[in-house]
């Protein structure tokens, strides 16, 4: 029950940052929390949040066909954020990496399905560098933001177990 509860807070959370807190052009929060789910939840609930929050936001939204491509990307990134075994300097590479990924992937799809661009190399490299001014900030905020959360998590955890079986006795004076 706890996985389900805390799956449901992590899609609230990016359903909310694409609906309402937008922080930006291609500043997102669905692979973070995907991501997150797929680390301390399991692979299957990264998926499930990635997914979920993609269909919830994507009514209202909308979508085309290349959400075949971005839906895909975002599960296939849940899938392999376990990855990063709770480090956050792995967390911020996986960041980076995410966001290439998700880069080149989804503008495959464009020149595949979007018919911008002619199917030759040339129409396939111009996808490429018309894409390059999202690859940025999506790039700076993935490594930004996997890097904070896995260390806030981290940290929060140690706390606890460092807290754990420590009981306190407002009576007792320690010994010198």
């Amino acid at each position: 029950m706890k996985k389900l509860s805390l799956s449901l807070i992590l899609i609230l959370v990016a359903v909310a940052e694409r609906l309402w807190w937008d922080l930006g052009p291609n500043v997102e929060l669905i692979l973070t929390t995907s991501v997150l789910a797929s680390l301390y939840l399991g692979r299957r609930y990264g998926v499930a949040v990635a997914l979920v929050a993609l269909a919830i936001s994507d009514l209202v939204l909308g979508n085309t066909m290349i959400m075949i491509f971005t839906w895909s990307s975002f599960a296939l990134m849940a899938l392999a954020g376990t990855m990063i075994k709770r480090r956050p300097v792995v967390a911020g590479a996986y960041g980076m990496a995410a966001a290439l990924w998700f880069y080149l992937y989804t503008n495959f799809g464009v020149w595949l399905i979007g018919g911008l661009y002619p199917h030759t190399l040339a129409g396939l490299m111009r996808s490429y560098v018309m894409g390059l001014p999202f690859l940025r900030l999506h790039a700076v905020t993935s490594v930004l933001f996997l890097t904070v959360s896995v260390s806030l998590i981290e940290i929060l955890i140690l706390a606890f177990k460092a807290n754990r079986g420590i009981r306190l006795d407002s009576g007792a004076v320690p010994q010198l």
